[in-house]
């Protein structure tokens, strides 16, 4: 999701008709994330996002439990040979069933945020270009934490605070008492058990 925001805010930059040399010094800072947190209508466009990645997240954790207790129904003492070799062959597919359920969960995971995604950088970019042009900005600035540093947050923020009171009332969406989550992550990826040794002859 962030390159494709990243992606968003640089066809949003603007360049106002400058003077050859005329230094730039109107630009905004975009935060993604901030817009996403405390905005109502951004929580709308991902939640169904969120309620996928809970889904998906709870049938990994199910399939991982069920292969650590066959797992472990494989070092019962009780188990005969024959026993134990028919469970290991259950377990040995079921390696094979856990390893294509957390692919295809990862897939329609991807496939969901790239959509949620979308939607939200279509809605987001005009209202952000409209800012940009209103306060005849040169240029717009994606956040980075990782090379920017705030010297007056407020400044830095002002931007994406108001372009999430506008994205809201765009689209009659009520802004949140409380942030919530900006997106959920993918799926966790748990593994099954060990792979139980071959029975003793």
């Amino acid at each position: 999701m962030r390159r494709t925001l990243t992606r968003l805010a640089l066809a949003a930059a603007l360049v106002a008709p400058l003077a050859a040399q005329e230094p730039i010094t109107r630009f905004g800072v975009f935060i993604p994330s901030r817009v996403i947190e405390s905005s109502a209508r951004a929580k709308t466009v991902f939640a169904e996002l969120e309620a996928l990645n809970k889904s998906l997240t709870d049938k990994v954790k199910a399939k991982a439990e069920e292969m650590q207790k066959l797992e472990q129904q494989i070092k019962s003492p009780a188990l005969s040979d024959e026993g134990r070799a028919k469970l290991q062959r259950e377990f040995q597919d079921g390696e094979l069933a856990f390893k294509r359920l957390q692919e295809d969960s990862q897939a329609e995971f991807q496939k969901a945020e790239q959509k949620a995604t979308s939607q939200f950088n279509s809605e987001i970019g005009p209202i952000l270009l409209d800012m940009a042009k209103e306060m005849k900005l040169q240029m717009l600035f994606q956040w980075n934490q990782n090379i920017m540093i705030p010297v007056d947050t407020e400044a830095v923020t002002a931007l994406s605070d108001e372009l999430a009171k506008r994205y809201d009332k765009k689209f009659g969406a009520t802004a949140p008492a409380a942030a919530a989550p900006a997106k959920p992550a993918a799926p966790a990826a748990a593994k099954p058990a060990a792979k139980p040794a071959a029975p003793k002859k």
